[in-house]
């Protein structure tokens, strides 16, 4: 079963990704099985939209693989310019940091040396600033994902976890695997 449904989940997500059908049925299917996520609204980021969510009740999701990053942007960009500059800090900075922490825990014993690098790369973004929030904090404005792998692997632990679901739990209840037949 899921763990939970995360309360700081945005009602309302914009998706822009570079394999944007994929994921955005994988993303709707998830919400159609589980009854727990029902009121959620999944919005294609690339099309021109009916409606502009209220601020502060929307959030973005984006989605590519690395070196897909700036034709997905700008997919989305018309429509919602405000995730510009948030897609741009992460490539910018929180990449690279998470890349220097991993090779810190090597050096420093905790992690072994022939750990393979890290290929999936992501980060909630909240309208505070404030990057490791309480349980209190407002709902996040932005959730970066960049994958560095040839495959979906790092969608497949960020789809759920968008939802605070474990991935381990959810491929346990067989809500998050890729149903395709």
């Amino acid at each position: 079963m899921p763990d939970r449904k995360d309360e700081m989940t945005p009602k309302t997500l914009v998706l822009c990704s570079d394999h944007m059908d994929e994921h955005l049925r994988r993303y709707r299917s998830l919400i159609k099985k589980l009854g727990v996520l029902k009121g959620y609204t999944i919005l294609d980021g690339s099309k021109p939209v009916a409606y502009k969510p209220v601020a502060g009740t929307i959030g973005h999701i984006f989605s590519a693989h690395k070196g897909n990053e700036d034709r997905t942007v700008s997919d989305c960009i018309a429509n919602y310019p405000e995730l510009q500059p948030i897609v741009a800090d992460f490539i910018e900075k929180a990449m690279s940091a998470q890349q220097n922490d991993m090779q810190s825990l090597v050096k420093a014993g905790a992690l072994p040396k022939e750990i393979l690098p890290l290929q999936c790369y992501s980060k909630f973004y909240y309208p505070t600033g404030d990057y490791f929030p309480t349980r209190n904090t407002k709902n996040w404005f932005a959730l970066i994902d960049v994958d560095d792998s040839a495959d979906n692997r790092c969608f497949d632990v960020t789809l759920p976890s968008t939802f605070g679901i474990s991935p381990d739990s959810c491929e346990s209840a067989g809500i998050c695997v890729d149903d395709r037949k």
